[in-house]
């Protein structure tokens, strides 16, 4: 493949990433921003029914990155498993989820490869 191809593609990729990331956010949104959390219960079943309609879309709308799915994937099972949590487990999800959601963001935009001179 040409730079000028690999440039092209790799920018398309960024591109298609950067897309289904908008679209993750929105589906997620309920419970993984900080501001939204304060406003979602912990107890009942809106948790749950969140994470679920936010797995649900994630099965419809799976990223181009496969390494950026893992880390959804992950999160979305630490804040099921939240719901019924005690309150230690509850602090090692809080990590969990940091490190994931971490992780997440700095895939967000793939980093251009440097090319190899032929």
């Amino acid at each position: 493949m040409s730079p000028d191809r690999e440039t092209d593609h790799t920018a398309t990729a960024a591109q298609a990433i950067n897309q289904w990331y908008t679209r993750a956010a929105v589906a997620c949104a309920p419970f993984l921003f900080p501001e939204s959390r304060f406003r979602m219960p912990w107890t009942g079943d809106d948790l749950p029914a969140a994470v679920e309609a936010a797995r649900q879309w994630h099965r419809e709308n799976p990223c181009p990155d496969g390494l950026v799915d893992q880390h959804l994937e992950t999160i979305l099972d630490a804040y099921d498993e939240m719901a019924n949590a005690t309150v230690a487990r509850v602090m090692e999800i809080r990590d969990i989820i940091e490190v994931h959601a971490a992780a997440l963001d700095r895939r967000r935009k793939p980093r251009n490869r440097p090319s190899v001179a032929s």
